[in-house]
C-alpha cells in the first residue's frame, strides 16, 4: 500500500501486551437459517467503508507508545483493496463463502441443531464433541490468519470473515487477532454489520487511537506503588516467580502435559445447560445459602452459580489435596481502576467505540480439591462472587493495569513471570460472555427464503496460541434454549462419572466421502 492509501492509528497499551499478541481468536455465530452470501458480503463491504479499521493492517511502530499501529485504509485505498480482493485466492480472501448445503449443521457438530429436533430441545444438559480439526478449519477459518507474524509481516487484516452455509443453518466466523480488543470489540463488529443489513449503516467510530489506560503505563501519573510514584505494584494475591518458583512451575507443567494429561488426550467440547436446568441450579444455590445464613442470606448471580457448577464438574481429576486455582476475566469498562469512571456513566473515562480491550485476568482464592467438592453449590458460588469483588476493587484494578503495562508490553517485556497463584496450584480459567448477550443479533434481512426472524441458535469459539489450552473454558452465552460453554480438558475430565461423564455425550459424526 502507498502512503496515500492509509492513515495511522496507534494501538492502545493494554491491547499490545504479550498475552494478547500470542492469540489468534475465532468467534462464531450459528444462525438458524440459510443466509445469502451476496447480501452478507455486500453489507460487510459497506460497513468496512464506514469503519475501515475493521479491515486494517497492524504494523510495528517506532512512534506509538505501544509499539504497534493500525494502517487504516482511506476511501481510495479501500477502493483498490476491494478490487484486489476479487483476484485473491480463496484462502487469502478476507471475506470467504463456503457452500455446505449438502449437509446439516448437526453433521458438522452433533451438538448444534435447528428447530424442535435440535439437541438443545432434547436434553437438560449434554456434552458434545467439536468438529474434527480439519473440518473445523475448513468451515470456520479457511481464510483466517494463523500467526502473529502473518498479521504483522503479511498482507492479512486484523479481521477476516468466513460464511459457511449448511442446509438448515449458517455459520459465520470472525477470525481476528486479540490485539484489536476483547469481546466488546467482536460485538461492535457484528452489531455494525447488523445495522447495515437492516438499511441503517452504523456511524463511524470516533476517537480512535485515544488510549484510556495511558495514566497507568510507563510514566503515567497513576502507575506507581502509591499514586504519583513511579514503581508499579503487584495486585494482591499475585507473586513474581523466582528461580525456585519457576522450576516448580515448570516441573508441575511438564508432569501434567507429559505424564498426567498428555496433549493427545486433550480435546475441545461443547457443554449445553438448558434454561430450566440453569434456573434449577440457581434455586439450589439460593437454598444452600439460606440453610447456611438464615433469613437474610447473601445473594449470588447466575454467572457465579454456573462457574461453581463448572468447577465442580471439571476438577474431578485432581487428588483431594491438590489445589485448584480459579481465574476469570473482569472487564474494566464496568469495574474501572482508581482514576476512571465506568463506561455506562455519562462522565465515562472510556471511549464509546469499543475498538480496544479492557479485560483483566482475575485470580480467585485457591481451594483444595476435597474442600471444593465438599462445598455446596451455593457456598462455592459465594466464594467466587466474593473473590471477584475483592480482586476487582478500583485499587486492585489499578495495580493490575500498572504492573501489566510496565512488564508485559509486546515491544519490550520485562521477562518477569508473575501469576495469581503459587506454582504448585492447578489453575482453571473461565471467560464469561453471557452478560454481553451475543445472541442479540438479527440477520433476518440476509435470509434466503421466507421472512421468519433469523436467530442465533448456538456459538463456537477457538483460538490459536503457542501454549497448551487445557483448562480454559468459555461461557459463550444463551441461545437455542439454554447456555453454551466450550471447554478444553483431558479425557479423564470428560469421562469421569463424578463430573461431565454423567451427562449424555453427543459424538462426532463420521463424514462420508463426497462423490
Amino acid at each position: 500500500m502507498g502512503a496515500d492509501d492509509y492513515t495511522v492509528v496507534p494501538l492502545t497499551l493494554l491491547d499490545a501486551t504479550v498475552g494478547n499478541a500470542d492469540i489468534i481468536a475465532r468467534a462464531s455465530f450459528i444462525f438458524d437459517a440459510p443466509l445469502s452470501f451476496e447480501k452478507l458480503q455486500e453489507t460487510w463491504h459497506q460497513t468496512l467503508s464506514i469503519r475501515p479499521i475493521m479491515q486494517s493492517r497492524i504494523r510495528r511502530s517506532t512512534t506509538a507508545p505501544s509499539g504497534l499501529e493500525y494502517h487504516v485504509l482511506t476511501p481510495s485505498g479501500m477502493e483498490r483493496y476491494l478490487q484486489s480482493q476479487k483476484q485473491a485466492p480463496d484462502h487469502l480472501k478476507d471475506f470467504f463463502c463456503l457452500d455446505e448445503c449438502d449437509r446439516s449443521i448437526t453433521d458438522f457438530c452433533a451438538g448444534f441443531g435447528v428447530g424442535p429436533s435440535a439437541p438443545s430441545h432434547s436434553y437438560r444438559v449434554f456434552v458434545a464433541d467439536s468438529a474434527c480439526s480439519a473440518d473445523e478449519k475448513r468451515c470456520m477459518a479457511f481464510n483466517g490468519a494463523q500467526s502473529l507474524d502473518e498479521i504483522l509481516d503479511g498482507d492479512r487484516p486484523a479481521t477476516t470473515i468466513q460464511v459457511t452455509r449448511f442446509r438448515d443453518a449458517t455459520l459465520i466466523t470472525a477470525s481476528l487477532t486479540h490485539l484489536i480488543g476483547d469481546l466488546f470489540t467482536v460485538k461492535a463488529i457484528f452489531k455494525g454489520w447488523e445495522s447495515t443489513l437492516h438499511g441503517n449503516p452504523p456511524p463511524p467510530f470516533e476517537g480512535l487511537g485515544r488510549d484510556p489506560f495511558t495514566a497507568y503505563g510507563p510514566g503515567g501519573e497513576l502507575a506507581g506503588n502509591d499514586i504519583n510514584s513511579s514503581r508499579p505494584p503487584l495486585p494482591p494475591g499475585w507473586q513474581i516467580y523466582g528461580p525456585i518458583d519457576k522450576a516448580r512451575f515448570a516441573s508441575r507443567l511438564l508432569w501434567d502435559t507429559k505424564i498426567s494429561r498428555p496433549e493427545n488426550t486433550i480435546s475441545q467440547k461443547y457443554i449445553f445447560v438448558s434454561a430450566d436446568e440453569a434456573q434449577r441450579l440457581e434455586e439450589e444455590a439460593k437454598q444452600d445459602l439460606a440453610k447456611l445464613q438464615g433469613q437474610h442470606p447473601a445473594t449470588v448471580t447466575r454467572s457465579n452459580v454456573l462457574y461453581a457448577w463448572l468447577l465442580k464438574n471439571s476438577t474431578t481429576h485432581l487428588s483431594p489435596n491438590e489445589w485448584s486455582a480459579p481465574v476469570t476475566i473482569v472487564n474494566t469498562r464496568a469495574r474501572p481502576p482508581t482514576g476512571m469512571t465506568p463506561q455506562s456513566e455519562s462522565t465515562a473515562s472510556f471511549p464509546s467505540h469499543n475498538w480496544y480491550g479492557a479485560a483483566m485476568a482475575t485470580g480467585l482464592p485457591s481451594l483444595k480439591a476435597h474442600t471444593l467438592r465438599s462445598m455446596s453449590l451455593g457456598e462455592l458460588a459465594l466464594h467466587i462472587k466474593t473473590g471477584i469483588r475483592e480482586a476487582s476493587t478500583p485499587e486492585n484494578t489499578r495495580r493490575f493495569l500498572s504492573y501489566t503495562l510496565h512488564n508485559s508490553l509486546w515491544r519490550k517485556p520485562s521477562g518477569k513471570l508473575a501469576l495469581f497463584c503459587p506454582p504448585g496450584h492447578n489453575w482453571s480459567g473461565l471467560t464469561d460472555w453471557r452478560l454481553i448477550q451475543l445472541q442479540d443479533m438479527d440477520f433476518t434481512p440476509a435470509r434466503l427464503d421466507g421472512d421468519a426472524k433469523v436467530e442465533v441458535c448456538a456459538f463456537s469459539t477457538h483460538m490459536l496460541t503457542a501454549f497448551s489450552q487445557r483448562d480454559r473454558w468459555v461461557c459463550m452465552g444463551q441461545a437455542g434454549g439454554g447456555v453454551w460453554f466450550v471447554g478444553i480438558a483431558g479425557d479423564r475430565q470428560w469421562d469421569d462419572p463424578r463430573g461431565f461423564g454423567k451427562y449424555p455425550r453427543l459424538q462426532r459424526r463420521v463424514r462420508t466421502s463426497r462423490l
